[in-house]
């Protein structure tokens, strides 16, 4: 299995996708492995208040970041904290030049098909928690979400929109729909 939690930041991704690893016994990719080594290695600074994903969004670095998620996401089982689907919105609406952005987005759909589960993390109207490295506005957020939505659309890649939001009912509901379709390829 090869399960990728998509949605915006502050919807939960990292701590189901630990959890759910757990659960079933694969391995945890976190995504901050990646874009932490890179935003220290290019000495980003929270306390700047430039928005991280602008920061990010240089083609330079947003390569890097899909290469590194590429070679991340080679391995033959895991539960990831972020997908193709995520790095393509960002892509989105962060990049600037529309050959690079087609080229950038045909390299995320392969990977997005290589996924046999996609778990979307809806977007909800509430406050973000700060954590010193999201953007906090939450319309941002909400822009994130409808372009992975229409994101997954495009590629034609099935998510099961995940409903709950307290964790332990998130990963009960996760849980309920990898068993249900344990082989199932995007």
């Amino acid at each position: 299995m090869r399960i990728g939690i998509a949605g915006c930041a502050g919807t939960g991704k990292s701590l189901l996708a630990a959890r759910l690893a757990d659960e079933l016994g694969l391995p945890f990719l976190p995504a901050k492995e990646i874009t932490g080594d890179i935003l220290r290695r290019d000495g980003y600074d929270y306390a700047s208040g430039q928005q991280v994903e602008k920061f990010l969004a240089t083609a330079d670095r947003q390569q890097e970041i899909l290469a590194r998620t590429v070679e991340q996401h080679s391995a033959e089982e895991f539960v990831a904290d972020r997908t193709a689907v995520d790095l393509a919105a960002y892509a989105i609406l962060e990049m600037r030049g529309p050959l690079s952005v087609k080229t950038y987005l045909d390299q995320c759909e392969a990977l997005a098909r290589r996924y046999t589960h996609i778990l979307f993390c809806a977007w909800e109207d509430r406050e973000i928690l700060d954590n010193h490295k999201r953007t906090l506005d939450p319309w941002y957020q909400f822009a994130v979400h409808c372009v992975e939505l229409g994101t997954m659309d495009r590629f034609g890649v099935s998510r099961l929109m995940l409903r709950e939001s307290e964790v332990d009912a998130r990963v009960a509901e996760a849980r309920a729909y990898v068993d249900l379709v344990p082989e199932r390829i995007l």
